[in-house]
């Protein structure tokens, strides 16, 4: 699904080598200096979307782009939970922010806490590996909503259109 490959190499009495790749897309949709915003589509409505992927693991972020360019939504990317908070101050058009949890710098969850001290109204949906009930309950106060990784597609965009209140895509 990424483009990548996967091989083996076996070698009678010395062992199995299994390797793959996943490319490193390049692409200006995925830079953090970008702000500029575009015209998303969603069915028969045009709005303008631009989403923050705080997410500081480089595959995650690869899938969370293909999931989020799928649904024509502009990515701006955060690799610490300061630099989420810098980008949601500095760049009002984010419409809405994946964070991970477990960020550097500080967590996700103070991230989260900072930005909605001075955006109480940005919808932020926590994307984390914990998937206990206890843990989707402390993070019911700061976030909108919770998405376990790993994510699905289908998953994400129904909690996406539930915090932008949006019927299509």
């Amino acid at each position: 699904m990424l483009g990548g490959k996967i091989w083996i190499e076996s070698e009678p009495g010395t062992g199995t080598c299994l390797y793959f790749t996943l490319p490193r897309i390049l692409n200006p949709a995925i830079d953090s200096k970008k702000a500029d915003e575009k015209v998303v589509d969603f069915g028969n409505s045009r709005t303008k979307i631009t989403v923050l992927v705080a997410e500081d693991d480089e595959v995650s972020l690869i899938y969370l782009s293909h999931i989020l360019k799928a649904c024509n939504m502009e990515i701006l990317v955060a690799k610490s939970g300061g630099e989420a908070v810098e980008m949601c101050r500095k760049f009002q058009q984010i419409a809405l922010v994946l964070m991970d949890i477990n960020m550097p710098v500080f967590d996700g969850q103070i991230a989260a806490q900072i930005i909605k001290g001075f955006r109480p109204e940005l919808p932020i949906i926590a994307q984390t590996a914990f998937a206990l009930d206890e843990d989707k309950e402390k993070y019911s106060d700061t976030f909108d909503d919770y998405i376990t990784k790993p994510i699905k597609a289908d998953e994400l965009k129904q909690k996406m259109r539930k915090v932008l209140n949006y019927t299509d895509f």
